[in-house]
């Protein structure tokens, strides 16, 4: 009985089935490219019957002097142009250096060797170098004096290259870069791709500084509107070379869009539809879902023996003089049949995935998005996408890493949410849907002054090239370059030492060096997980705020390359997570709800609307996440562990009630007054306009997320204690993303589809009692009608002048800047002849009897809960509110 047959006997069912048919290929003569001898002999000898249309075409727009981006399908040749462009700069100029910028290690790793090759066939002797965090630093500068052609991740470009601008080898080598090629463009999105827009204008600027305006090759997925996107991402024009041209080979692929039981867990289901798939012998997977956490708990539950015989196996070892070893090793990595791969490993356990995978030395692999890009594995002959991603380039590329060398299946299995449902009752609709233009939010001011502290800050990139081209490096802070609005400006406010308020802590946290406290794929500082027992002392990767409210909260049974850790201490300030090995028990955090604090102040509404009953505010707010314990599973045992935790509680302590995480954003509420109607399911609500935005929108979930609070104070239209429905941006900051639901369009497509959708009985995992299916029906009544515009203008605001600061009042609360915005209550104001206004309190994680004083301009507002007054600094007396 073959796989397919299985299937139904196990009860998955299949619902449809696309074949995505082979192409032949095309190739075409260069006898008419105008190219270098050296070309021509790797060409002719590489490639005897000529190149692919989309190859040659870029390569003869490259040749009359555009900058080019290939946007053709996964294992098309793209890199082919990469490198005949680099060998006609070194040709024509054998001193010209090449930048070759790769978003992933692995990937640039892999392409080192074959940039060796194609300029050996081109008879070419020049070195090609590769620098990423894991090459030593003492290596780095002779890199790049006997290389012609360097590769680099943007972030080493960002932490380390443009961060030692005061070294001689490195201006050299910058002066002579005549190319600069970047892989994978479409990956360059959301905050990752918002950084790099910055980064790659930051080193246009030291380029044009120097006199140097090199050429560029970029090459991308296809992705809708690609020169927006680039035009975006760097500032300069480019000329696009489209699917439409693309003539490379294709092998079939056979795709099946399958259900599965549903009479057991849905990872269970999975992880036994994989482990009868990798009892194959032919097959060779890689399965893909959209969570760190699937990734690792699919592959440990594949992996691991019974949890009887684990527990008899460990029984024995803890006599055994070796028990340390066997925790704490790394050998497991290369007896497992199945790993999984995703962001966050450190090197060594990357490099060593990777390498079984490209070896065909693994049954399997269950990855993030990480192996989306063109790292090539071929072996592979199957994909599972557990789930259909949102992004239909992610899509594309997830297929498009199956039969490279030979006939390839893929399955997509339905895992039962909203965006699943509606694309399983019309499979075939999925290969026409639209792609989604890229999101690069340039205005989000901490992306913003991260880059302005690097390059404008005194002694940063352009005071270095300044003070080496005898510069005066003291005048007005100018650029040549085209940077989006508002960044020269914080440029010039950081010079003058005239920064924002809610920017100090960043510059706080900078200090002279922020290339390395804040890298590319975040806004925020990273933190350390540490693994530390006893001698053993080990990194286990890096992770971000959000991830560690979800994976690596105090108590956590943390999962790394599918060995469980206990996480028994989170160090916020220093940012670094301590954990110790641990048993393969799993753990699920319990959220209280998420409180949502709008601000509704004049400056911080971006847009506010009126549809009847129902308004809809675009605004600044502040998000507070709290975890008040977790439930943890043992088997089939389950027990909750509530904070504080019990003294006597062996695995971990805490002693606070909450693990709390305050950020700011922006988002848009809801408020109508269908909301505060009793039996009203305003956080079922909440979740099906979030899914049906999304599936209209497709954002990537961990982007935008939704809850339900209450208004705390009157504002205009807005009363006290009425509900509102919050959909907001998770980036730290704001990416403004949800900003889509201020257009009355797009509001009326998904009220629409929400009815449509209840219609048509789809299944959701919430409750829909018929108060809520009537707010539903009032929703859509007041869309369809005119909006009108809001004013916050006619508020109540304190006066603030030179005797009179506007101030948290004592007994209430603030968030502290300086510390992780943690929450802080004010016990008393005063005024210090050295460090001016100042509050007396105390932090929530210090307890109660532990003050500090804090300086004024360090705690910020919490809308709507902190009581507001001013300070008289001539009488040191404090007032309320009028």
């Amino acid at each position: 009985m073959n796989f397919l047959d299985s299937l139904e006997d196990n009860g998955w069912q299949v619902v449809y089935k696309h074949l995505i048919p082979s192409r032949s290929k095309e190739v075409y003569s260069i006898d008419d490219l105008e190219l270098s001898e050296f070309n021509k002999r790797y060409l002719n000898s590489s490639f005897p019957n000529g190149l692919y249309k989309h190859q040659k075409e870029a390569l003869k727009r490259f040749i009359n002097g555009q900058n080019v981006c290939i946007t053709s399908g996964t294992a098309s040749g793209k890199s082919l142009v990469f490198y005949v462009g680099a060998i006609e700069k070194i040709s024509a100029d054998p001193d010209a250096k090449v930048i070759a910028i790769y978003p992933l290690k692995a990937l640039g790793k892999e392409q080192e060797e074959r940039w060796i090759q194609a300029l050996r066939a081109a008879g070419l002797t020049y070195a090609v170098g590769r620098i990423d965090g894991q090459v030593d630093t003492n290596r780095r500068l002779p890199i790049l004096d006997n290389s012609q052609i360097v590769i680099f991740t943007p972030d080493i470009i960002h932490a380390w290259l443009l961060s030692n601008l005061s070294q001689k080898s490195v201006i050299k080598f910058l002066k002579k870069v005549s190319l600069i090629i970047v892989d994978e463009v479409h990956i360059y999105t959301g905050v990752f791709g918002s950084n790099s827009a910055f980064l790659f204008r930051r080193l246009q600027h030291i380029l044009k500084l120097l006199n140097n305006s090199p050429s560029y090759i970029c090459a991308s997925a296809t992705i809708a509107n690609p020169e927006n996107h680039l035009k975006n991402l760097f500032g300069i024009d480019f000329s696009v070379i489209g699917e439409d041209y693309n003539t490379s080979p294709k092998n079939e692929c056979e795709v099946y869009f399958i259900n599965p039981p549903r009479t057991h867990d849905f990872l269970k289901e999975i992880s036994v539809f994989l482990n009868n798939l990798s009892s194959e012998d032919k097959t060779r997977f890689i399965a893909f879902v959209d969570s760190r956490k699937q990734t690792e708990h699919i592959a440990s539950i594949l992996n691991r023996i019974s949890e009887e015989e684990l527990e008899n196996e460990e029984e024995e070892l803890e006599e055994d003089a070796d028990y340390e070893e066997y925790l704490l090793g790394r050998d497991y990595l290369e007896r497992l049949d199945v790993l999984p791969f995703r962001s966050g490993y450190e090197e060594h356990d990357r490099n060593l995935i990777q390498n079984r995978l490209s070896k065909g030395k693994l049954k399997g692999v269950i990855s993030t998005s990480a192996l989306e890009l063109g790292i090539d594995i071929p072996h592979l002959n199957t994909g599972i996408l557990i789930g259909i991603p949102n992004s239909l380039t992610s899509f594309y590329q997830r297929i498009g890493r199956i039969g490279r060398t030979d006939k390839g299946i893929v399955f997509i299995i339905n895992s039962g949410d909203v965006y699943d449902e509606e694309i399983f009752k019309k499979p075939q609709s999925l290969f026409s849907r639209p792609l989604l233009d890229s999101c690069l939010y340039l205005n989000n001011k901490r992306i913003q002054y991260i880059h302005a502290l690097c390059l404008a800050r005194h002694g940063g990139e352009h005071d270095q090239i300044c003070q080496l081209l005898n510069k005066n490096n003291e005048i007005e802070f100018f650029s040549e370059i085209e940077w989006p609005d508002g960044f020269i400006e914080l440029c010039k406010m950081e010079r003058l030492g005239e920064i924002p308020t809610e920017l100090q802590n960043m510059k706080y946290e900078a200090g002279d060096d922020p290339n390395h406290v804040y890298p590319l794929r975040d806004v925020e500082r990273q933190f350390s997980v540490e693994l530390r027992q006893g001698p053993n002392h080990r990194s286990l990767g890096n992770i971000s705020y959000g991830q560690v409210m979800r994976e690596a909260y105090p108590g956590a049974v943390y999962y790394y390359a599918t060995q469980p850790f206990r996480v028994y201490q989170v160090l916020l300030n220093s940012r670094i997570i301590k954990v110790r090995k641990e048993r393969r028990y799993t753990t699920k955090p319990q959220y209280l709800p998420t409180l949502i604090f709008p601000n509704l102040t004049k400056d911080n509404v971006f847009r506010a609307l009126k549809f009847g009953d129902l308004s809809v505010i675009e605004c600044n707010l502040q998000i507070r996440e709290s975890i008040i314990g977790f439930k943890e599973r043992r088997g089939p045992n389950e027990k909750m562990l509530s904070y504080p935790t019990d003294p006597l509680e062996p695995s971990f302590r805490f002693d606070l009630p909450r693990f709390t995480r305050n950020y700011f954003t922006t988002g848009v509420i809801f408020t109508h007054p269908f909301f505060n109607t009793e039996g009203t399911n305003c956080e079922a609500l909440a979740a099906l306009i979030y899914e049906v935005l999304l599936l209209l929108i497709p954002f990537e979930r961990r982007d935008i997320s939704f809850a339900v609070d209450k208004h705390r104070i009157s504002r205009g239209v807005i009363q006290e204690g009425s509900k509102f429905i919050a959909i907001y941006d998770q980036t730290y900051g704001s990416l403004r993303l949800s900003s889509c639901l201020t257009d009355e369009n797009n509001l009326r497509k998904i009220i629409s589809k929400l009815k449509e959708l209840i219609s048509e009985k789809i299944e959701f995992n919430v409750e829909l009692n018929s108060n809520t299916l009537n707010a539903i029906e009032s929703l859509n009544e007041c869309i369809l009608s005119e909006p009108k515009v809001l004013s916050f203008d006619d508020q109540i605001l304190i006066e603030e002048n030179q005797e009179k600061v506007r101030i948290i009042m004592p007994d209430s609360k603030g968030l502290n800047i300086n510390r992780a915005n943690e929450e802080f209550t004010v016990r008393n104001i005063f005024y210090h002849p050295r460090d001016g206004l100042c509050y007396k309190g105390v932090h929530i994680s210090d307890g109660d009897k532990v003050e500090i004083i804090v300086p004024h301009r360090a705690v910020i507002e919490i809308p709507g809960e902190s009581k507001i007054g001013f300070y008289d600094l001539n009488t040191g007396t404090i007032e309320n509110l009028p």
